[in-house]
């Protein structure tokens, strides 16, 4: 694919330098990790290659503030503008539906201690949640009786499962196939999901460097308008 050819070209050459394979969290000689100046992302800047490496390479595991919180901006920004320590961290994604009340969970790690776990995590949003829509009138909006009991938290079968420490790319890509209202697919090229979205994050931030773009909610406040009468 032309995405996966260009990844090799572009990442390999320009993000990628030379890699110390001994040591995950030191894959850049001193001095050559540092993108000068940072690729701002709206929510974070991003001021070092490892973020790109991270974000491409099977294995490396998402942060929040770091991967998560970014990808999930432009989630939301897709969303919005689309057609109609020594435990162990795993992310899930949660899809709610107020009209069936329920929380859809999405576990791309899925066992029955892990599924449980998964679902003891979602109860506490299922029974706050009830109330914080009765708190803003969100049941009338919908003209729905307002209840308060807990919504049911059903887990989503037949999802691809992750064989490594891929989970925060599994629910980066189940959102998105979410909200391009695609099935999620059987099979899961974890390497493909990876590559992808670090030439985008890459050819994007590079765009707003160049052509010197903000986004709404980067750019600065617009003044108020004159009065030409």
């Amino acid at each position: 694919m032309f995405i996966v050819n260009l990844f090799s070209v572009v990442l390999h050459t320009i993000v990628v330098t030379v890699l110390l394979l001994h040591d995950k969290e030191k894959v850049y000689l001193k001095g050559k990790d540092k993108i000068v100046p940072p690729f701002r992302f709206g929510v974070e800047d991003v001021a070092t290659k490892m973020w790109f490496h991270k974000l491409a390479y099977p294995g490396q595991f998402y942060s929040f503030i770091q991967h998560l919180d970014i990808i999930f901006y432009y989630l939301r920004k897709k969303g919005k503008y689309a057609k109609e320590p020594k435990t162990e961290s795993h992310w899930i994604l949660g899809r709610l539906n107020i009209e069936e009340r329920r929380m859809y969970m999405y576990n791309s790690l899925s066992t029955a201690m892990k599924d449980s776990a998964a679902i003891k995590a979602c109860q506490p949003f299922a029974v706050l949640l009830p109330h914080f829509f009765a708190l803003f009138d969100e049941f009338k909006k919908e003209n729905k009786p307002v209840c308060l009991d807990p919504f049911e938290v059903v887990k989503v079968d037949g999802l691809p499962q992750q064989t490594s420490n891929d989970c925060g790319c599994f629910v980066a890509s189940f959102a998105e196939y979410f909200i391009d209202m695609k099935l999620i697919p059987p099979i899961f090229d974890v390497e493909k999901h990876r590559d992808r979205l670090a030439v985008l994050f890459y050819k994007y931030a590079r765009m707003k460097e160049v052509e010197f773009i903000d986004s709404e909610d980067e750019a600065p406040p617009k003044g108020p308008k004159k009065n030409l009468s």
